[in-house]
C-alpha cells in the first residue's frame, strides 16, 4: 500500500557557522511519493551566506546579508495515466538544477529579500511536470511531453519579499 505524501517527508539540514559573517548549509529532502505522483523525489542543495557587519549602515539599525543556493532534484517515474495509452506505465519525470542569489536588508522585525531564481528544467519538461494548464505552443518536445507544449512557470524569476518576525514583536517599540 502506498503511503500519500504532499512534499518532502525526510529531510535533513546542517549548518556550518564560521564567524559572524559567513555561514553555510547543506540540505537534503526526500520523499517516496512527491507530491502524490508516485514518482520518488530526492532534493540536495548547498546555501551560503555572508551576513554583513552591524554598522555596515552606520548606526541606523539596518542590516544586510548576501546569499545564494544551487540545489538539484531527482525524481523517480510517476504512477500510470489513466486513459493516456502514450504512458501505461507511468513518466519518468527530468531531473534538473536550479539556483538563486540574493541580497537582503533588515530592520527590527522587517526583511525584505530580493532574489534572482533560475533552473534549467526546459519549458517542454516543466509544462508536464506542472500539468501547466496556460502551456501554449509545439516546440517543446521532449520524451515525456510529445505534444511540445511548454511553460513559463518554471524559468528565470526575479523575487521581492517582504516579511515580519512576529515572534519579536517585543522589538517594535
Amino acid at each position: 500500500m502506498k503511503k500519500d505524501v504532499s512534499f518532502f517527508e525526510v529531510y535533513g539540514k546542517v549548518t556550518y557557522t564560521i564567524n559572524d559573517n559567513w555561514a553555510f548549509t547543506l540540505n537534503e529532502y526526500y520523499s517516496p511519493n512527491f507530491l502524490n505522483t508516485g514518482a520518488w523525489g530526492n532534493y540536495s542543495s548547498i546555501i551560503g551566506k555572508y551576513t554583513a557587519p552591524s554598522t555596515v549602515f552606520g548606526t541606523s539599525g539596518v542590516g544586510m546579508y548576501v546569499s545564494g543556493e544551487f540545489g538539484r532534484q531527482w525524481l523517480g517515474t510517476s504512477d500510470s495515466f489513466y486513459g493516456v495509452p502514450a504512458f501505461p506505465n507511468g513518466i519518468k519525470y527530468a531531473d534538473y538544477n536550479t539556483w538563486n542569489i540574493g541580497i537582503g536588508f533588515t530592520y527590527k522585525v522587517f526583511t525584505l529579500d530580493l532574489r534572482y531564481s533560475d533552473t534549467d528544467l526546459s519549458k517542454g519538461n516543466c509544462s508536464a511536470f506542472t500539468s501547466d494548464f496556460t502551456a501554449g505552443g509545439t516546440t517543446n518536445v521532449t520524451p515525456i511531453n510529445p505534444l511540445g507544449t511548454g511553460s513559463n512557470w518554471c524559468g528565470a524569476a526575479g523575487i521581492a519579499k517582504l516579511s515580519v518576525d512576529l515572534t519579536a514583536a517585543s522589538s517594535l517599540k
